[in-house]
């Protein structure tokens, strides 16, 4: 009865805070918070910003290792193609799972670090329960979807032959882990929106790491393993996820963060769901336009370049290695659109606008100049990095100029993102969503489909990859542009969340 009587005023005690923020503090507390919040410079923002670059880093490094094993994995060209077209079809399915929950992820990075910022984190811990709780039930029923018409999906997505075969199998093992890989994603944005970015990084490490070992071990029957070829590289996989959700839950419920989670934090709040959504939403509808409007124009690429080439499987093989060596250039990028929104929120909660805004500056500045360095090597020595990545000359040869493409697009993505984190981060998520659905159908899809007529009429059918590119480049650099006018308007210093 004691128990009870204490978890309702807890409960109580919690919604309380939500309610009735100018209750939380009284005004010296509340200076004293904000003296201990110091000045943004360019030390602090890379003490923030470094581990979230390693992990994202790292965490491309996952999906690195899927395609380097697929693009390695016993037999002739065409069993390669097809491997690591299954990979590369499969990234997307594992990108839609996370946008599913970008709403949730957006909001809560919002909402904790602004209530951080405040010191008002009975607030954090409420909203990162409500978060997890959402984005896990979501993710369950996207799980079973995926596993029942797990042929179907492959089938959609434009496999056919031995790449549909592939697909199918490793969507089966993947499927499993879609929940906890959702709970580990919305975990880790409640870490950083405190300002907690080492560990994450730390378990995206131990992710990468165990994927290197398991996947490699299972796909090529290494250390003992049975070598079950790429049934083995999505299990290997998703023993690295299991364990990674496992650990994020770990540190939640452990309290080793400013966000101390209890049993009781994970009943979903409605009217808290309904703050995550109204700010989280916006970025939902931005990340399924740009899934769908690229899902959708590579599969329609691949059918009809692959019949053009008549090996099938050699366009995804070919696009999804250039999307592999670009993101050594843009995960650091992210890492910096993390530190940003995490800084932006924190500083705004704290009633320090000016800071914010440098905090923004100098984060896009860091990013910009970062991209453009690692995007060098793409535009100058495009076969040798393809031909690390895939064993096969027909795909390495029709991803050339993609490539280059990508890394000429790095310095407008770059601005995209840190611009677009910065209005996140501030609850501002309605024009980097206008940025994407603009970008994507005044921009992309039309340069993309003159791009394919042109090399319709010169007799070059195949080179419907590059025409994708030269789509996706044009769509970077306006989103970029729009992402800076949004941001210089300076709505988002007066942003309620």
């Amino acid at each position: 009865m004691a128990d009870s009587s204490l978890k309702n005023r807890q409960d109580a005690g919690d919604l309380a805070d939500w309610a009735d923020p100018t209750a939380v503090e009284s005004p010296p507390v509340l200076a004293l918070h904000r003296a201990a919040l110091p000045a943004v410079t360019v030390r602090s923002v890379l003490l923030l910003a470094m581990p979230a670059i390693i992990e994202q880093i790292i965490q491309g490094a996952v999906g690195l290792t899927d395609t380097i094993v697929a693009g390695h994995i016993p037999g002739d060209e065409r069993t390669v193609a097809a491997a690591s077209a299954a990979v590369g079809v499969m990234a997307y399915m594992q990108w839609l799972s996370g946008l599913l929950n970008s709403a949730f992820a957006v909001g809560a990075t919002a909402i904790v670090s602004r209530s951080i910022g405040a010191n008002r984190p009975r607030v954090a811990n409420r909203v990162a329960g409500t978060a997890l709780t959402g984005a896990f039930v979501v993710s369950g029923v996207l799980a079973i979807l995926m596993f029942i018409f797990s042929h179907q999906v492959a089938g959609f997505a434009g496999l056919h032959g031995l790449a549909l075969e592939f697909g199918t199998q490793y969507l089966h093992i993947m499927v499993i882990t879609i929940a906890l890989q959702a709970a580990s994603m919305i975990g880790m944005a409640c870490l950083r929106g405190a300002g907690d970015t080492m560990r994450p990084m730390m378990v995206t490490a131990g992710v990468a790491l165990i994927n290197i070992v398991t996947t490699s071990s299972f796909c090529f029957g290494w250390l003992g393993a049975p070598a079950w070829g790429i049934r083995g590289n999505a299990f290997g996989t998703m023993i690295a996820y299991l364990l990674g959700g496992i650990a994020t839950m770990v540190l939640l419920l452990g309290g080793w963060s400013k966000v101390k989670l209890q049993m009781r934090h994970l009943r979903i709040v409605p009217h808290i769901m309904m703050r995550l959504l109204r700010i989280g939403l916006p970025s939902w509808v931005e990340g399924m336009l740009l899934w769908l409007g690229q899902f959708l124009i590579v599969i329609f690429v691949i059918n009809s370049n692959d019949s053009a080439l008549k090996i099938d499987g050699v366009t995804m093989a070919a696009h999804n290695a250039v999307i592999r060596i670009e993101s050594l250039a843009f995960l650091p990028g992210f890492g910096f659109g993390i530190a940003c929104s995490a800084l932006v929120g924190q500083y705004l909660g704290a009633k320090r606008v000016d800071e914010a805004e440098h905090a923004a500056r100098l984060c896009n500045r860091l990013a910009t100049v970062t991209m453009t360095v690692l995007a060098i090597p793409m535009v100058v020595f495009p076969q040798p990095l393809l031909s690390l990545m895939v064993n096969s000359p027909p795909v390495v040869k029709l991803a050339v100029w993609p490539l280059v493409l990508a890394g000429l697009a790095q310095p407008g993505f770059a601005v995209s993102i840190t611009r677009g984190a910065a209005l996140k981060g501030a609850g501002e998520t309605v024009f980097p969503m206008l940025a994407t659905a603009f970008g994507m159908a005044v921009v992309r899809v039309p340069i993309l489909l003159g791009a394919l007529y042109v090399c319709t009429r010169i007799g070059r059918p195949g080179l419907g990859l590059m025409a994708v590119w030269i789509g996706i480049f044009a769509d970077l650099s306006f989103r970029g542009v729009f992402n800076s006018l949004a941001f210089r308007r300076g709505s988002w210093k007066h942003k309620r969340v």
